[in-house]
């Protein structure tokens, strides 16, 4: 294994001829430095940044939009703006600064300084250049099971003993995890030699035994912890016959192996030494722990717990300077169980939030409590394809389900080590009244009807209200009118980012039925009232009985009726019976014609039409 170390350590010197090499074409972004040069003219070359719009400002010709382009598509577009004031332009556009946040590359597991590493501008590093970054493979490194996970969501498995030099490349936002060949758990009781060993990833308990020498007593009974929790208990007589437990072993695992009669004091979990030990008079929980080196760090407290006959007797907090001595000085029993356990975990988030980073965190902490870490998730995150990499197994986490429907069972339980990959989405989502609403791939300079186009354009003018277009990205709502871009207008240009949500909402829709010249669903905009509807409707036939028209509003699902005179309200402009209509309501105006007519026969008649409207709108 050392050899192999070595071997991976020369390969991170000769990769370094990969910097340099492309691999992906770099689009630009609010923040990046270009350094602009045009050909016999000084006054518009020179450095720029560009601004928080997407935009660089160039004299003559203003502004150009820069974010979400290359560097050629770039140097194509200034050639254009400045082709109508200098004849053939020659122009040359160079990236000079990357913003940092940009250029970030994760390294974690099996590395020398696991961490967050800046690459140098214009480089596509290797996944060995990413390792040199963090100080090289430790010799627990699983070369065979490399994983890279991009910030699109993908992941690949490396075996890089068979050397792919040319083949690992990775890129900013990408996440390297090495794996260990091994997990590290505590054998302590009735074995040949109690301590911490490395086993196997794939190891079985009975591998862990046999690193600890081997049980010493036929009859002895093993028993697996996990977090202070007991997850397995099984005689050695089933184990030494093959039988097969359905536990397998995580870093930090406790297994003890005890019998009915132990004499000495059992401590394990985060202690040096970890080991049964036995009694010679009176020893008291403090003097257990001294035993086997147990310590608090500043940061990190620690849990102690006694188990007495599998019963919790004594559960303590111990943190830097606050050691608790009242519990400390209690005398153990033949048999006890002591645990020690951390009380925080550090866990990883990374990907489109505001603050990506590892944060320590107390023991027992969710997936809501990390994220709460990172401040904000950003409108470009792939809330669905989130997942959480634990020891090199990625948990699939559908964090729409858990923030925007309260899944609960999404908020897993965090582990130390853990990190929460948030994938960048490349997608814009289109809502509403449109042919075909959902997902769509988001395109470099996408518009909003770029969107719509793509998702089958409007159901039709008169349905979809393309006066009130809202664009949701983030926290922020624009409102837009799109109405004349496809009536043959001029077409606004409205840009998107990946993660963007339009939505197209179908016009407001009340109804006018009885005697009126077009009965039925009319158009609703903002402060129409009811003589607005009975003017869309044609306006009132001669028998029209105006001072009986009725309005029908639907409260929480119930039905309101008022009686409203619209004679008053077209001959002496009574305001009060013409109220503004909502989405929904049902105007009905009897006609005089029915000398059967009564009062309680149009509010029936007018309440079940109205109901029948209702329900059969919702119910589209």
């Amino acid at each position: 294994m050392r050899q192999l170390f070595l071997l991976g350590l020369a390969l991170l010197c000769l990769s370094q001829k990969s910097f340099g090499q492309e691999f992906e074409e770099y689009r630009l972004v609010p923040g990046d430095v270009l350094n602009i040069v045009v050909l016999n003219d000084p006054s518009l070359s020179g450095e720029q940044t560009v601004s928080p719009d997407g935009f660089i400002r160039l004299p003559i010709v203003g502004a150009i939009r820069a974010a979400g382009l290359t560097l050629d598509e770039l140097t194509e577009s200034l050639k254009q703006a400045l082709s109508k004031f200098i004849r053939t332009p020659k122009i040359a556009v160079n990236l000079k600064q990357f913003p940092a946040s940009l250029r970030r590359v994760y390294v974690l597991g099996e590395v020398r300084r696991p961490g967050v590493y800046q690459i140098p501008p214009g480089v596509t590093p290797t996944i060995f250049d990413a390792v040199a970054l963090a100080g090289g493979f430790t010799e627990n490194a699983d070369l065979k099971q490399v994983r890279v996970f991009k910030k699109n969501g993908q992941n690949s498995i490396f075996n890089l003993r068979e050397l792919p030099v040319d083949e690992n490349f990775i890129n900013p936002g990408d996440l390297v995890w090495v794996p260990s060949s091994f997990v590290k758990v505590s054998v302590v009781g009735t074995v040949e030699k109690g301590g911490l060993y490395d086993v196997p990833v794939h190891g079985t308990l009975v591998d862990a035994l046999a690193a600890a020498g081997g049980v010493k007593e036929e009859g002895a009974i093993i028993r697996v912890f996990r977090a202070g929790i007991e997850l397995l208990s099984v005689n050695w007589s089933e184990l030494s016959k093959g039988f097969v437990p359905t536990v397998k072993l995580q870093e930090g695992d406790t297994i003890l192996v005890s019998i009915p009669t132990i004499s000495g004091i059992v401590v394990t979990g985060a202690v040096m030494r970890p080991n049964t030990y036995d009694l010679k008079g009176n020893i008291t929980l403090l003097g257990a722990l001294a035993l086997a080196g147990a310590s608090v760090e500043p940061g990190k407290p620690l849990q102690v717990r006694v188990l007495r006959q599998g019963q919790e007797v004594l559960k303590v907090f111990w943190q830097e300077n606050s050691t608790p001595v009242k519990e400390f000085s209690q005398s153990l029993q033949p048999g006890d169980v002591v645990l020690v356990e951390p009380m925080v975990l550090r866990a990883t988030i990374v990907g489109p939030v505001r603050k990506p980073g590892s944060y320590l965190l107390p023991v027992g902490s969710k997936i809501v409590d990390l994220l709460a870490k990172g401040e904000e998730i950003l409108p470009n995150a792939d809330l669905s394809g989130t997942y959480l990499l634990r020891r090199g197994e990625n948990k699939p986490v559908d964090l729409l389900k858990l923030l925007w429907e309260g899944e609960i069972s999404e908020n897993l339980e965090l582990q130390e080590g853990d990190v929460l990959l948030i994938p960048a989405t490349r997608k814009v989502w289109v809502a509403g009244a449109v042919i075909r609403p959902g997902a769509i791939e988001y395109q470099p300079r996408m518009t909003v009807v770029d969107a719509i186009s793509a998702s089958g354009g409007p159901i039709s003018l008169d349905t979809s209200d393309l006066s009130a277009v809202r664009i949701v990205s983030g926290n922020d709502i624009k409102v837009i009118n799109l109405e004349g871009a496809f009536k043959g207008g001029s077409v606004p240009n409205y840009p998107l980012k990946p993660g963007d949500v339009v939505i197209v909402p179908e016009r407001a829709k009340a109804y006018i039925y009885g005697a009126v010249l077009k009965p039925g669903a009319i158009r609703l905009q903002e402060g129409d009232t009811v003589l607005t509807a009975l003017s869309n409707a044609g306006g009132p036939m001669a028998d029209a009985r105006l001072d009986e028209a009725r309005l029908i509003r639907f409260v929480k699902g119930q039905a309101i009726v008022m009686k409203l005179d619209l004679s008053k309200a077209l001959s002496r402009g009574d305001l009060s019976q013409a109220p503004v209509m909502q989405p929904g309501d049902v105007l009905y105006i009897p006609p005089r014609r029915r000398p059967e007519w009564d009062i309680s026969r149009v509010i029936g008649l007018t309440t079940g039409l109205a109901t029948a409207i209702y329900y059969l709108s919702r119910s589209r």
